[in-house]
């Protein structure tokens, strides 16, 4: 055994010392130094030499023992000299550090050299406090509301801050009650749907003109104070919201966009989510206010179409586009006695997620039917793109054999996300995809200011809004002697349909 050899001990855990090995590639080492273009300030250094004061000598590196400095001019300094009152200045603070010693004096053209402090390291957290966090981030803060000050008009930020103060209040008297109910009562689902109830309808009327002053306001602001606004109320509104799940995914948006399949699933629940009861209470404040009611009504409209063609005496096929949770089919299927024909169900949408979650919700309904309904799902992870343009060969072929010849397509919710031209171009397409006296509906929600604020400033659920005559518009590519094209409403009047039928 030679005298690096162990026994007894695992080289692997650093118990013995002869067994480490030392860094492989750096061997010499030194106190962090920090480059003063790591640092987002400007530094200077000044200090006595003799009986002369020197101030405003450029930092060019911080460490803990020391500085690396540069003149403007020659000063004639030699290793080993002493410094008196050096002091470093930085971020708008100064630290005084005592003397020091000149060390690799001006031997650069441009007037280099270092100081090595004989008292107290500097604290390079310190520096770093300074500089990131009091002159970035807070300064940066400090900037913002002045930003706020001057550019949104001060009776619209009052109006958001009295929205967020009701919430506040509210949140505190739920809090108080929660806590002074001592068998949990407020846990049960009916007793929760009253209390949330109960509160909404009390503030309703004052909260949804609030925000309708709020939205029409909003309507006026150039895209700066657009921008400024949603920060505003943001940064208020989200210190409460997150509790809710349904607000917090429209703001946090896991699946990369708001209006994903659990927020849709959420807006149609009976049974209010949340582990507080105010967290309950936003839940039910979201399905309450115009368009959280409108999540509901547009199902139905949905529902009845399909139901209107699983009716006919013969086999149907029906396309759900962007079909999110399909609660309108769950619903249908656990509620349909009978099916005469088989049914294809075709399920498509860009989030995997929501396709998984979405059949095996269809298919837990059907296990509990007590029948076998010839009912077949398709579940298609096919984005928007590859039905406008499919790739030759997999992807066209698909298209042409599987998403051709359909009863019924319908959307809800895709169509407020696209701008009018690819919307136009959509329908079309769609159209094409239909078989003989098939029919395309496509939803679309209008601009509700009651809701469109909270929405848009409080979420940041950004969505394209409709009117009657862009309804109508999206089927200006379908020839006009091969369908019948109307505009339905939904029963809240707040989601336009388009429903064009084809003729033959």
């Amino acid at each position: 055994m030679n005298e690096f050899e162990t026994t007894g001990h695992s080289a692997g855990n650093g118990a013995v010392h002869a067994d480490l090995h030392g860094a492989a590639t750096q061997f010499r080492f030194r106190t962090e130094r920090l480059e003063v273009t790591a640092l987002g300030l400007n530094s200077t250094c000044s200090f006595r030499l003799a009986m002369r004061h020197y101030a405003g000598i450029r930092v060019v590196d911080v460490s803990a023992t020391g500085l690396g400095l540069c003149a403007t001019e020659p000063l004639e300094l030699s290793d080993g000299i002493l410094l008196e009152e050096v002091s470093f200045q930085h971020a708008g603070r100064t630290f005084c550090l005592g003397s020091a010693l000149v060390v690799y004096p001006q031997i650069h053209a441009d007037q280099r050299f270092g100081i090595k402090f004989l008292g107290e390291p500097l604290s390079l957290q310190a520096v770093r406090f300074c500089d990131s966090l009091v002159e970035q981030k807070i300064g940066r803060t400090m900037e913002l509301q002045a930003n706020y000050c001057e550019h949104l008009p001060a009776d619209w930020r009052a109006m958001v801050v009295t929205f967020y103060n009701v919430m506040i209040d509210i949140r505190h008297h739920l809090d108080g009650y929660e806590q002074n109910d001592a068998t949990g009562q407020w846990r049960e689902p009916e007793i929760s749907w009253q209390l949330c109830g109960a509160v909404f309808d009390k503030i309703w009327p004052a909260i949804s003109k609030l925000n309708y002053d709020l939205d029409v306001q909003a309507q006026g602001f150039d895209a700066n104070q657009a921008e400024l606004g949603q920060s505003f109320a943001q940064r208020l509104i989200n210190l409460e919201f997150p509790v809710c799940e349904f607000l917090d995914r429209a703001y946090s948006k896991p699946q990369g966009y708001a209006g994903d399949y659990r927020m849709m699933e959420l807006g149609q629940t009976n049974e209010l989510v949340g582990s507080t009861l105010f967290a309950r209470f936003l839940h039910y404040y979201s399905q309450h206010t115009p368009l959280g009611q409108t999540i509901k009504a547009r199902a139905g409209v949905a529902y009845r179409a399909v139901a209107e063609v699983i009716a006919q005496d013969r086999p149907v096929r029906i396309m759900s586009l962007a079909c999110g949770p399909a609660v309108e089919l769950r619903r249908l299927l656990a509620e349909v006695e009978h099916f005469k024909h088989p049914l294809e169900i075709l399920l498509v949408d860009q989030d995997e997620d929501a396709l998984r979650s979405c059949i095996t919700e269809l298919n837990r309904v059907i296990s509990k039917r007590g029948d076998n309904p010839p009912v077949i799902f398709h579940g298609l992870h096919f984005s928007l793109r590859q039905i406008l343009a499919p790739k030759k060969g997999g992807e066209q072929q698909l298209v042409n054999d599987v998403l051709s010849k359909v009863d019924l397509i319908y959307s809800m919710g895709l169509f407020d996300y696209l701008q009018q031209p690819l919307a136009r171009r959509t329908t079309s397409r769609l159209f094409d995809l239909l078989a003989p006296e098939g029919r395309l509906l496509i939803g679309n929600l209008c601009r509700v200011p009651e809701s469109t604020w909270m929405m848009e400033y409080g979420v940041a659920w950004h969505l394209v809004y409709r009117k009657e005559d862009e309804m109508f518009d999206l089927g200006h590519g379908i020839e006009k002697s091969a369908c019948s094209f109307q505009v339905l409403k939904d029963r809240t009047g707040n989601c336009l349909f388009a429903d064009a039928r084809r003729i033959n």
